[in-house]
């Protein structure tokens, strides 16, 4: 991401720049100076991204649109003519507490990153039946088995959750969760614990195929990776 903005800085090319907060509608009268039109144009943009729960910093050049959803929210609404990628640059630069908790069923992982440092951690394996294609009772028992296992592992998950999250109390900033997204669900249904963070839950979900301490040992990257998409001006695609 930075190489990106150092590019666009020594391009020349940005006639303007807005960045709006979550959820925020920027009106005319707030971009006039900066860009005729750039309300309206920057509200398809939001809305194309599916009005990200971290905002977006957009980048005007005469044809296209450059767009960047951050990995955290952006904290405050600004337009400019020219090229600002200082509020972009800030937030990238910050230290920020974030947990992730990553489950798959069969295994998890649960980390804290103080920055780029992992400061505490816990992954295990746990087994979950594979699904069965048997049919009548047999199915019925194994089912009923395999549900089990999966609650377990669901609360094996929020305990271990709990136990890692609790000496952070609230200095943690942003919390992420990572598999597939079905048993993402599951585990939230389940945990209690998870459900409170939910104000400090982001909305993206880490890609994580298989949790574990290679994969926590990793995660800083993808934690704080940003989404970059390019508009045409003209089509607004």
């Amino acid at each position: 991401m930075l190489r990106m903005l150092e590019e666009l800085e020594q391009s020349g090319r940005v006639l303007a720049t807005a960045y709006a907060r979550p959820g925020r509608d920027v009106s005319p009268a707030e971009t006039a100076a900066a860009f005729p039109g750039m309300a309206d144009e920057l509200a398809g943009v939001v809305i194309a991204l599916g009005r990200p729960d971290t905002g977006v910093a957009a980048f005007w050049e005469t044809d296209i649109i450059t767009a960047v959803v951050p990995p955290f929210p952006i904290a405050e609404d600004a337009t400019s003519a020219g090229l600002d990628a200082g509020p972009l640059r800030r937030l990238l630069g910050r230290r920020l507490r974030v947990a992730v908790v990553m489950i798959r069923l069969g295994r998890y992982a649960v980390g804290v990153l103080d920055g780029e440092t992992l400061v505490a951690s816990k992954t295990d394996t746990r087994y979950v039946k594979s699904r069965h294609r048997a049919g009548g009772s047999s199915q019925r028992r194994f089912e009923r088995s395999r549900e089990r296992l999966v609650r377990e592992l669901y609360d094996r998950v929020c305990e271990v959750a709990s136990d890692i999250l609790r000496p952070f109390g609230d200095t943690v900033d942003h919390l992420l969760l990572g598999g597939e997204k079905h048993t993402v669900g599951g585990l939230l249904r389940r945990c209690e614990a998870l459900r409170r963070l939910k104000p400090i839950t982001l909305e993206r979900r880490l890609d994580v195929r298989k949790p574990g301490q290679k994969a926590l040992d990793g995660i800083h990257d993808d934690v704080w990776s940003s989404r970059v998409v390019v508009f045409d001006r003209a089509t607004g695609e």
